[in-house]
């Protein structure tokens, strides 16, 4: 459960904040398709997961794209799920590769003080 807010006696407040959705991913042709932009100044840290519930053979594979850059060895495959934690997230995308169409949960946290 997000904790919003995070009343305290700190000077600064705390943001923790947790977004999951589903997705139909196709291929992309190598362009990210936009999940989550920072329109704000903060410095957004967080955990990212991939989950492709897609069919072994049958579904493409899923990639996470950071700040416009991919991330090195993040390959989801139809039937897997991973993870990694990031500081300064500015952007979320994920890129398709492959026939088919698979469900991909895209599921995050978003940590932050202002």
């Amino acid at each position: 459960m997000a904790q919003l807010g995070s009343c305290c006696s700190d000077q600064l407040g705390v943001v923790n904040d947790a977004v999951c959705f589903t997705i139909l991913l196709e291929d992309t042709g190598g362009v990210a398709l936009p999940i989550w932009d920072d329109a704000t100044s903060f410095i957004i840290n967080g955990t990212i997961m991939v989950e492709n519930d897609g069919i072994i053979g049958a579904s493409p594979t899923a990639s996470l794209v950071v700040n416009g850059v991919a991330v090195g060895g993040f390959l989801v495959g139809p039937g897997e799920a991973r993870s990694i934690t990031m500081n300064d997230i500015g952007s979320i995308g994920i890129i398709g590769a492959g026939t088919g169409t698979a469900r991909v949960k895209v599921s995050f946290s978003l940590n932050y003080k202002f």
